[in-house]
Formats: C-alpha cells, sequence, structure tokens
C-alpha cells in the first residue's frame, strides 16, 4: 500500500505540473484547484479529529497542534531566509536564491508527506483518509512551483527544480518506516496525530490566500470550491465504517 501512496505523490506533482503549464494564466481554475483540495483537506482532517479523539483521547489534540507548529515554523523559517538572501542580488541571480530557498522548504515539508504516508499504510481505512488529504495538497503546490519557474526557466530546468519534490517523499516513508517498527510503534496513533497536524497547516495557508497568485485574500469562487470540498469529502467520509456515523454512536 504504502508504494501506491508513493506513486500516486509522484503522479500528482507531474498533475500539477502539467495544469500550470497547459493553462497559465487561468486563475479561475486554479482557485477552483486551491478552493476544493483546502476545502476537502479541511474535511478529512475534522473527521480524522473526532476520530482520534473519541478512540485514543484528548491528548492526540495536542499533538496534532505540534505536527501543526513544526511546519509553521518551517515555513516562517523560509520566509525569513527568503527575505534575507533572496533579494541581496539583482536579477535572474536573486530569483535563483529564491527558488533554492523556497525548494529546500518545500523539501523538507514532503519528507513529512512521506513519513505521513508511511503512517497511512499502517492504519487501514483512517489512514487511507489521512493518505487521501496528504496526496490532495501536492498537487497545488506543483502547479504554484511550475507556475513561479516554468516562464523564467523552461520546462527543462523547471523539471529539474520540482525532481526533491518527487524524490523527498520516499526518503519521509523510509524514516517513517523506521519509526513505526521501532522503539515508536506503541505511539502509532500520535505519530498519526502528528502527521495530521502537518496537514492541517495546508489548508490554513490555502484560505489566506499564500497559493493563489493574486492580491486578493480569498475570491468567491475559492469560497465556493472550499465548501463543495468539504461537502464532498463528508460524503465521502459518511461511508467509511470506522469514521461513520453509526460508529461514533
Amino acid at each position: 500500500m504504502l508504494f501506491i501512496f508513493l506513486v500516486i505523490a509522484t503522479v500528482t506533482v507531474v498533475f500539477g505540473a502539467l495544469i500550470a503549464i497547459l493553462y497559465q494564466d487561468r486563475l479561475t481554475e486554479y482557485r477552483i484547484i486551491f478552493g476544493f483540495t483546502a476545502g476537502a483537506v479541511l474535511g478529512f482532517v475534522l473527521m480524522l479529529m473526532v476520530h482520534l479523539f473519541t478512540e485514543v483521547g484528548y491528548f492526540t489534540i495536542i499533538v496534532m497542534w505540534g505536527g501543526f507548529l513544526l511546519i509553521w515554523l518551517l515555513e516562517k523559517f523560509t520566509h525569513r531566509l527568503h527575505a534575507r538572501f533572496g533579494n541581496q542580488e539583482e536579477g535572474k541571480k536573486s530569483s535563483i536564491w529564491g527558488v533554492t530557498i523556497t525548494i529546500i522548504g518545500l523539501s523538507i515539508h514532503s519528507v513529512m508527506d512521506g513519513v505521513s504516508l508511511s503512517i497511512a499504510a499502517e492504519k487501514q481505512t483512517v489512514g487511507i483518509a489521512l493518505a487521501i488529504g496528504v496526496l490532495l495538497h501536492r498537487l497545488p503546490v506543483a502547479t504554484v512551483i511550475t507556475t513561479a519557474l516554468h516562464r523564467d526557466y523552461g520546462i527543462g530546468k523547471t523539471a529539474l527544480w520540482l525532481t526533491p519534490l518527487i524524490i523527498t517523499p520516499f526518503v519521509g516513508a523510509f524514516i517513517g518506516e523506521r519509526l513505526i517498527h521501532s522503539i515508536f510503534k506503541d505511539f502509532a496513533n500520535y505519530l498519526f496525530a502528528f502527521a495530521l497536524g502537518s496537514l492541517l497547516h495546508v489548508v490554513v495557508d490555502g484560505l489566506k490566500g499564500g497559493c493563489v497568485p493574486s492580491e486578493e485574500k480569498m475570491s468567491n469562487t475559492t469560497k465556493i470550491a472550499f465548501v463543495m470540498g468539504i461537502l464532498i469529502t463528508f460524503c465521502v467520509m459518511y461511508f467509511i465504517p470506522e469514521l461513520g456515523h453509526e460508529h461514533a454512536h
């Protein structure tokens, strides 16, 4: 199952890049993608939060926010590096600094994606829900980075920049496998909660408008797509036995 997740993780990056190349400057399509993805991921996160709280306990929610804090700090650190080093030189070289820092940050995040997928592979049905959330958010990430790079560097160099985003989930999966089958195996639910928290940051970032290349914080199109993403996710999760309404009762 883990190998299938990793293959899909690779495909989503490629597919996201193709969307950016084929639909440049089409902000409506971008907003739909980002809004729907953020809504769907939030739907999965909320349902899994309820599952963890009822099945394991409240401490998993605290651990989950630890995962959120890790990614938040990583983003802040990346932005600080970009502000400090990304604008020191003029022209394309300055852009290369910025791209390098961004790719490093996204690659570290992708390592966390791989860890999350390895944990998801061990959790059967609820793990599939986590995996879907992880895989969904990788598509808009690839679309954003490709849009930013394609105009200045062309397809070849853009593909080279995207390579770390494809490789690093495999590294994360290897780390996750070591964690799950080591002394941490008794803390699988808490590792699951931590992974869930790192995914929650994706939703927050999308809602604040960081993913859409627009001055508008959140367009009506994004809002509609966001709500549709939540509703469709709830409908899908309703039919998962471990998370359905009957199980909660």
